[in-house]
């Protein structure tokens, strides 16, 4: 079975070798949550802010690397109107992708 990593990993960078950059927040949480499994997503569901914070440490970095945070304009404008700051820096955003992607399971 495939790590959420390597999910990841493959979802954002596909076999055609070529990254696909996502413009929006809404976007990239799509091509992460599409890739979930329902186990995957009642976890990240349950994580408490502390827990979410551990978690980006690792798949935050893979996130900025991936969809290029810190030359996609659109995403980190699209960042910023999701969370209300005027200036987000590739941290931020991957962090607000991960909420996001939070608040969207326990949506669903």
């Amino acid at each position: 079975m495939a790590s959420l990593f390597d999910k990841l990993k493959n979802l954002i960078f596909p076999s055609s070798n070529e990254k696909t950059l996502a413009p929006t927040v809404k976007l990239a949480v799509g091509k992460i949550m599409s890739n979930l499994t329902e186990y995957e997503k009642t976890k990240i569901a349950h994580m408490n802010e502390e827990r979410l914070s551990l978690f980006h440490e690792s798949y935050g970095i893979f996130i900025r690397n991936e969809f290029r945070i810190w030359i996609n304009t659109p995403l980190q404008k699209s960042c910023c109107e999701v969370s209300g700051l005027t200036k987000v820096n590739p941290d931020q955003a991957s962090y607000i992708i991960l909420k996001e992607l939070q608040k969207k399971i326990k949506q669903a």
